[in-house]
């Protein structure tokens, strides 16, 4: 059994809010456990792997990006 692997860098330039990265696979995940089609297969066929793998292949967008910039720290 081959495992998937995990580009976080690529996820971040999809992304570039760290902390939203695991938000959007669980949410997307716990979909595919309530019966929802996915877009792509994985070698291991657990719901997170397909979830990581729509999200690096571009099939998961967020679609309120502006909600996320509450993820950015303020800096002085």
């Amino acid at each position: 059994m081959s495992k998937t692997v995990i580009k976080y860098d690529e996820l971040l330039e999809k992304i570039p809010y760290k902390y939203a990265i695991p938000i959007v696979v669980a949410k997307r995940a716990e979909a595919l456990n309530d019966m929802a089609k996915p877009f792509v297969s994985s070698p291991d066929d657990y719901a997170v792997s397909i979830a990581f793998k729509e999200l690096q292949e571009g099939y998961i967008r967020i679609k309120n990006e502006d909600i996320l910039k509450i993820l950015i720290p303020e800096t002085k």
